[in-house]
């Protein structure tokens, strides 16, 4: 599916360079935050670019979701970001994501952007789209 393969995904920091590694492994296209940010460069700051460069986020930071300036910029941005939840190693995670990884692209194609979406063992799981933030929240 030349469609999947064209999507570009980023890994935060949170994620460390192995699970990054082993999603490139994996067949991903991945860019790891380390690359392209420093280390302190804010949620807000990567969120927007990543945004603005069309690319999919990739997360274990669920606080993002409850921060209202990371969630404004990411919404006003456009930007797709999908949560690892669970108590999952590095390894695994890398293996829920790959086990998902089509479900993933798809949701990464098919739902408008902005949105943020949980990535657990059980599957692909909307949490929040554009269309339901509310500002105040």
């Amino acid at each position: 599916m030349s469609e999947q393969r064209d999507l570009v995904f980023f890994a935060d920091r949170d994620l460390g360079r192995q699970f990054p590694a082993l999603l490139l492994a994996g067949g991903v296209k991945i860019e790891r935050h380390d690359i392209h940010f420093q280390s302190d460069t804010p949620d807000s700051e990567w969120i927007a670019e990543i945004g603005r460069r069309g690319w999919v986020a990739v997360t274990r930071d669920k606080r993002i979701r409850y921060s209202p300036l990371a969630l404004g910029i990411l919404m006003q941005c456009d930007t797709r970001l999908f949560v690892l939840v669970g108590k999952l190693t590095t390894t695994q995670a890398a293996e829920t994501f790959l086990k998902w990884q089509s479900r993933i692209a798809a949701t990464a194609q098919e739902e408008p952007a902005a949105f943020i979406a949980k990535i657990r063992r059980d599957g692909v799981h909307m949490w929040l789209r554009k269309g339901e933030w509310h500002p105040a929240e």
